[in-house]
């Protein structure tokens, strides 16, 4: 039986359409921060306009965060809300992180321990979190940004019983 570390390096980006597997992304509040940098520049170049301040080096420093910053951080909540991805499947389990990580992961389902949780106070707000798959190697994956981990790990230990009930 391959190891975790051989499987990884065989991985590609892209995970391929399989049939019976489920597919679960990663969450909208990865643009929470960006919007909330943008509104907060926004209203300090809104206030040093209104105060007739808008030709000082503070306001040519916050219109350029505003016009470069927010955009670059944009870009990189995009790149992580399309790569972050799991895939739950008969024999594995198929992970992408998400950029900027371009290797995917596939972990066999007998090679895994257990998978749990972890949610900060932003996190229990928003309803996303990060999955943790722990396997009998000892390694500790994480999956950060996560939609509905509580469903992943749910389908995992379904997937896990049917497949253990056909063996007996």
């Amino acid at each position: 039986m391959p190891n975790l570390h051989e499987i990884e390096d065989t991985m590609e980006l892209e995970l391929p359409d399989q049939d019976g597997s489920k597919d679960f992304r990663s969450h909208w509040q990865l643009f929470v921060p960006t919007l909330v940098i943008l509104i907060s520049y926004a209203l300090c170049l809104l206030y040093l306009w209104l105060t007739n301040r808008s030709d000082t080096a503070l306001f040519r420093l916050a219109a350029l965060v505003a016009g470069v910053g927010v955009p670059l951080l944009a870009a990189h909540a995009f790149l992580r809300y399309e790569t972050v991805r799991v895939r739950l499947g008969q024999n594995s389990v198929k992970v992408h992180p998400g950029w900027p990580k371009n290797k995917g992961l596939e972990i066999p389902n007998d090679l895994i321990m257990g998978m749990s949780i972890k949610r900060g106070l932003y996190g229990r707000m928003m309803g996303g979190g990060t999955l943790i798959i722990e396997t009998s190697e000892g390694t500790r994956t994480a999956i950060p940004d996560l939609k509905d981990p509580e469903a992943i790990v749910e389908v995992f230990n379904t997937i896990r019983t049917s497949s253990n009930a056909t063996f007996d």
